[in-house]
């Protein structure tokens, strides 16, 4: 008898899963878990590249129910990729006995709540933090965490940025419910950026938000604000507010200390401009990092990585950012149009009353363009007028 009378008897030859297979049944599995066919949390396999010694862990349910009458309120002061610090602000109902108002923790976000909000919860905002185990908040991994964020409420004002250029291109919230944007700009080293400043005044502006400009590093002025150059002296014209400060002597910083007292206030500005060493002479015990410029581009070196919260001495908070070199600008939930930045943008018209002679205008070639017409007679100046294009411009 030959052995290939026995080769339909044999086993079928066992194929090694691929990682795809392994990722597609994950994704299963939470498909299932979430329209409620799996009642068992599901299990997490990883796996090394040869597919040898799993690790196993339970998959927490993120539609697992908390109640919210057991929660307990905090301010974000600090977020990280998938945690948040959040300091408590009012006692559990059921630990009243606890002194735990005031400390600060370290919390996860549920899927359902990043769902729910759009985008992680951001510096500023009041959450409810749930319990969701009885151990002591060990702070090493996601899941080993004593509080969860259960809901993110409702946030009176908020400053955005663009997101990464992923599919989504959704934008990131830098802080929430804030009083005021001051931004820092230094007068040289780096230089004064005309168009990043007009994108944070219109995010402001869109937000009802009031904008300090603060100018930085006077002390390197020989003769002070008359060396000041036009491009500044321009932006100066159409805000409300400038305090002009150099924290090497002194000057201006009890200005700004009446500014920023009772008021949530973000600092935010380009890498390199001395925002960090603003904030560290401002609040004791901030202990920011700093850096100097670089001497081969005259730019800044990112410092900040992630955004603060600082009580403020006397009441209020400080929320620093990190140096940023662009801003989203958004109007409600859609991206303003050319129209609308055309009629809106800073400077431009007296009394914001827009007098071009046609509704749509953008101030490119349409007849009876009174913004031209003030560029042309020298009334509105051209650094203006560029900066404006070239926010439009980027907009296509």
């Amino acid at each position: 008898m030959l052995d290939s009378d026995f080769e339909d008897e044999r086993e079928p030859r066992r194929v090694r899963p691929t990682r795809r297979d392994h990722r597609s049944r994950r994704i299963d599995v939470m498909r299932e878990m979430e329209s409620g066919v799996v009642d068992e949390r599901p299990v997490k396999e990883r796996f090394s590249r040869e597919f040898k010694n799993p690790r196993i862990k339970k998959i927490k349910d993120p539609l697992e129910k908390i109640d919210e009458k057991d929660c307990v309120e905090g301010l974000v002061v600090e977020v990280h990729r998938r945690t948040c610090e959040a300091r408590l602000e009012k006692e559990i109902p059921d630990q009243v006995g606890d002194d735990i108002k005031g400390e600060t923790v370290t919390a996860m976000y549920r899927a359902t709540t990043s769902k729910a909000l759009g985008e992680f919860p951001a510096v500023g905002d009041r959450v409810l933090l749930g319990q969701v185990n009885e151990d002591e908040d060990s702070g090493e991994g996601v899941g080993s965490q004593k509080y969860c964020v259960v809901r993110v409420l409702p946030r009176k004002s908020e400053l955005k940025r663009p997101g990464p250029r992923d599919s989504f291109r959704r934008k990131l919230t830098l802080a929430a419910n804030i009083d005021q944007v001051v931004i820092v700009a230094s007068v040289t080293q780096p230089e004064f950026n005309y168009g990043f400043m007009d994108r944070f005044l219109l995010a402001a502006n869109l937000n009802n938000l009031p904008f300090v400009l603060v100018l930085t590093k006077m002390d390197l002025l020989p003769n002070g604000e008359a060396d000041l150059t036009d491009d500044i002296r321009d932006f100066m014209s159409i805000v409300d507010k400038v305090i002009p400060v150099s924290v090497k002597s002194g000057v201006g910083l009890e200005r700004l200390r009446e500014e920023l007292l009772g008021k949530s206030s973000v600092f935010s500005g380009q890498s390199g401009v001395g925002k960090s060493t603003l904030v560290n002479a401002l609040v004791p015990g901030a202990e920011l990092e700093t850096g100097a410029v670089r001497e081969r581009d005259g730019k800044g070196r990112h410092t900040t990585t992630s955004s603060s919260l600082f009580d403020f001495p006397g009441g209020g908070y400080v929320i620093d950012t990190p140096g940023i070199r662009s801003i989203g600008l958004a109007n409600g939930e859609d991206d303003m149009d050319g129209e609308t930045l055309a009629k809106i943008f800073p400077g431009f018209f007296e009394g914001d009353l827009f007098t071009c002679k046609y509704s749509n205008c953008k101030h490119l070639k349409e007849p009876g363009c009174s913004v031209r017409e003030a560029v042309e007679s020298g009334k509105l100046s051209r650094a203006r007028y560029a900066s404006y294009l070239r926010i439009l411009n980027s907009r296509n």
